[in-house]
């Protein structure tokens, strides 16, 4: 199963290997501040999923790898006795993949008393409110509200930032919570075999290291690239991943 990141806008001819690729406007999966967004993305590709499946692995980029992550996230959850072979992916590949969201009822969590911040992350203003997204936003909103930039810089400043027990901080609606997950404090969540490409140039650690820091240590391969958060390129970089997938899928059978 192949899982897209969030796809690249252009006008005109394009190429999947210019190196502007990943600064393009960009459509989501779902709207990143909306707990139900997320969750509803997931109930549907796992729907997906059991329809269509079963499937041997997932390779999935950017945030495309990070809701693939969510995926195999909550079946864990959802499914303790479930041993690594019988998970929805036996395998998976993730390039340059996004650190996986974890949505949550703030009710049902260890929260911290206090607000962090008083409003949203800065990061959250740049990802969905950077100039080169609005005229996409714009057009989309004609289908989907939750792409209207008007409502989304509304929902930012509705947002408020906590903490959980553990230290992740969390944005909230008081009542929905949306934090990273965080190998370094939660352990290895993900426990089939897998495969992170990724570059050491990405100055960002949500680009590849928070999601391969999420994943059993003992089951997984890196191959580090020098394109930042584009795609790797060129025969010998080709070569290398696609013996490493074999090779994943092997340790998966």
């Amino acid at each position: 199963m192949f899982v897209q990141g969030t796809v690249a806008h252009t006008e005109g001819n394009w190429s999947l290997f210019t190196t502007a690729f990943s600064e393009l406007p960009l459509y989501n999966y779902y709207n990143p501040i909306s707990g139900s967004s997320i969750t509803q993305v997931e109930d549907e590709l796992l729907r997906l999923i059991e329809d269509q499946g079963p499937f041997d692995g997932v390779l999935g980029y950017s945030g495309g790898a990070a809701i693939a992550a969510q995926l195999l996230i909550r079946d864990r959850r959802e499914n303790p006795s479930k041993l690594p072979h019988e998970r929805i992916f036996r395998w998976a590949v993730f390039i340059n993949g996004g650190t996986p969201l974890d949505v949550f009822n703030i009710l049902d969590a260890e929260v911290l008393d206090g607000v962090v911040e008083e409003s949203a992350p800065k990061e959250a203003y740049q990802i969905l409110l950077r100039p080169s997204n609005i005229r996409v936003r714009e057009e989309e909103a004609r289908r989907h509200p939750d792409y209207d930039p008007r409502q989304i810089k509304e929902q930012l400043e509705t947002l408020k930032t906590r903490q959980l027990a553990d230290s992740r901080p969390f944005m909230t609606n008081g009542v929905t919570g949306i934090a990273r997950y965080d190998g370094i404090i939660q352990g290895a969540l993900i426990d089939i075999a897998t495969l992170h490409v990724r570059s050491p140039t990405a100055t960002n650690r949500h680009w590849g290291l928070g999601l391969m820091e999420l994943c059993e240590p003992e089951m997984r391969k890196e191959f580090l690239h020098a394109h930042g958060h584009d795609f790797p390129r060129g025969y010998a970089d080709m070569k290398k991943v696609a013996s490493l997938i074999r090779e994943v899928a092997e340790m998966a059978s």
